[in-house]
C-alpha cells in the first residue's frame, strides 16, 4: 500500500511548495523556544558536527537556524515562502536564510557536512524522492542527515484516518469534494525507511518526534477538542489524561512524527530509489 495521503480543506493550504507553513501565527522569538520542548533536541546535539557547514532545507522562519547558531552551530536555511524568510530577516538582518528551492538548490555537489529537514519531504504529492537526492547533493560524502516526516501511528491508523474518511466522504456528498486538497503523507516507519535507504542513506538513529509536556504537537495537531483553548500548542485536561494513558504504553502510539539520523552512503552505482 503507498502511504498515507493527509487531505485537508484548500484554505488551510499553501501554494504547493511551501506547504507545511505550521509556524503562521507565531512570532519568531516563540518559535525559537519551541525547540526546546522537542523530544528529539537531545539528538541534535549528538550528530551535528560543530565544526562543519549545516543547511536546513526547508527553514521556514528559521527557528533552528536561529537556536543552532546561538549554540555555535554554522548554519543556513532555505525556503521558497518570501513571508517567512521575510519575518526572519526582521528578526535579524544577517541572518543566513536564502530564497531557494529544496528540490534544486543553488549549492554545489558535497557543499555541507550536514543537513536538516524537518516536515518538507512530506508535502510533495509526487513523492520524497527528489527532494532526498537534493540533501544527499548537497551533502559531502558521510554526511548526516537529520530528517522528520509524521508518522501514521496507531492512534491515527485506527481512529484519526478512518474519521477524516468520514469527513470526506460528508464533503463529497454535499458537493464540496472540490474544497479539500492534499497536504501531506504519513509514513509508516517501514515506509520511509525504505525511501531513505533507497536514496542512498544507511540509518543511524531513529526517533520518535512531538513536544516535551506541558506542549503537544500529535493529539494537538489531529483533535481541536483535545486543543488547550488558552494556550498554543499545550492540550485541555481531557488531551493531557489521553495522552498520558497512550504514552504510557509507548511513545510511538500517538507521536506526531519521527526524526531519522542518517549517514550519507557511498554508492557503487547511480542512487536512486530501488
Amino acid at each position: 500500500m503507498p502511504p498515507y495521503k493527509f487531505y485537508g480543506p484548500v484554505r488551510d493550504s499553501e501554494a504547493p511548495k511551501t506547504l507545511g507553513q505550521w509556524w503562521r501565527g507565531e512570532s519568531i522569538t516563540e518559535s525559537i523556544e519551541l525547540c526546546e520542548y522537542e523530544t528529539t533536541y537531545p539528538v541534535f546535539f549528538k550528530y551535528l558536527p560543530r565544526e562543519g557547514r549545516i543547511l536546513e532545507s526547508g527553514c521556514g522562519t528559521g527557528r533552528w537556524v536561529f537556536h543552532l547558531r546561538q549554540k555555535g552551530f554554522n548554519v543556513t536555511g532555505i525556503d521558497l515562502a518570501r513571508d517567512a524568510l521575510e519575518m526572519a530577516k526582521a528578526y535579524d538582518p544577517s541572518a543566513p536564510v536564502l530564497l531557494d528551492d529544496v528540490l534544486h538548490s543553488r549549492f554545489a555537489d558535497h557543499s555541507f557536512d550536514a543537513a536538516i529537514s524537518l516536515g518538507v519531504v512530506e508535502h510533495f504529492e509526487e513523492g520524497p524522492q527528489r527532494a532526498l537526492a537534493e540533501l544527499r547533493r548537497i551533502l559531502k560524502d558521510d554526511g548526516i542527515l537529520l530528517i522528520s516526516v509524521p508518522i501514521n501511528n496507531p492512534v491515527r491508523r485506527l481512529l484519526f484516518n478512518r474519521l477524516r474518511a468520514m469527513y470526506a466522504w460528508y464533503l463529497m456528498r454535499k458537493g464540496t469534494w472540490k474544497a479539500v486538497a492534499f497536504q501531506e503523507y504519513r509514513y509508516t516507519r517501514k515506509e520511509f525507511r525504505n525511501y531513505l535507504e533507497g536514496a542512498g542513506f544507511e540509518i543511524l538513529e531513529v526517533a520518535p518526534q512531538d513536544f516535551r509536556p506541558p506542549k503537544n504537537m500529535g493529539l494537538y495537531t489531529d483533535f481541536r477538542s483535545f486543543q488547550s483553548r488558552h494556550k498554543r500548542w499545550e492540550l485541555n485536561a481531557l488531551g493531557k489524561l489521553v495522552f498520558a494513558v497512550l504514552r504510557s504504553v509507548s511513545p510511538w502510539v500517538a507521536c506526531s512524527g519521527v526524526l531519522w539520523v542518517c549517514r550519507k552512503s557511498p554508492c557503487q552505482v547511480p542512487c536512486g530509489m530501488r
